[in-house]
This record gives C-alpha cells, structure tokens and sequence, in this order.
C-alpha cells in the first residue's frame, strides 16, 4: 500500500470542518511552529483574520480537512503568582516580562 501525500495546491482553498460539524474557514497556507512541525493557516469564517490549527489536530483530509474541535481549557490565575501573564487562548502560564506564549505563540494581554 502506497502513502497518499498531498501537495500545498491540493490543500490550500479547502474548507476546515470541526469534528463538531462548524466550518473554521478555508486554508490559505501552510507554515510551521517554532518547533519545526506543520500548521494550517486559515481564513476564520465570519471573524476575520487568520488562525493556525496544527497537523496533529487533522482527522483526515479529502473534499474538506476535517480537525479535532480546540477545547481550551481557561487556567486560572494562582492566587500565589498574581504577575505570571495567562494566555487567553491556552491557559499557560508566563512570564511577566513576555509578550507572546511561549506555548502557542499568541500576543499576551497587559
């Protein structure tokens, strides 16, 4: 049995399906997190702007990608270390000092 790959024109102009049946958006590229592994760029649907879903979050790939549903869970602030910034779109914890997650790259409020 051969493996099936697919090329960055076969997948850029997809639909990305939830496994909760939402469409996310249509991708518009391919890129790589800081860890070297591939992500999904996409068009948001109705929002605007564009997010990233990584490879390992793809269920199968056909007429449309279909993805796990993100649930994120939110982390509370402890109570203990009230200057560690929580990112909002994954919950980790980070330094005062930082300006992105260091988890998920996304821009840290304050």
């Amino acid at each position: 049995m051969s493996k099936r790959y697919f090329r960055r024109d076969e997948i850029v102009g997809k639909d990305i399906i939830s496994d909760s049946a939402v469409r996310l958006g249509k991708v518009k590229d391919i890129g790589y997190d800081p860890e070297g592994k591939i992500v999904l760029i996409y068009d948001k649907t109705g929002e605007g702007g564009e997010e990233a879903i990584p490879s390992s979050q793809i269920i199968a790939m056909g007429d449309v990608i279909l993805v796990k549903s993100a649930t994120l869970e939110k982390i509370p602030t402890p109570a203990s270390s009230p200057s560690l910034k929580i990112c909002p779109k994954c919950g980790k914890e980070n330094a005062p000092d930082m300006l992105y997650c260091t988890s998920c790259g996304s821009r840290l409020g304050g």
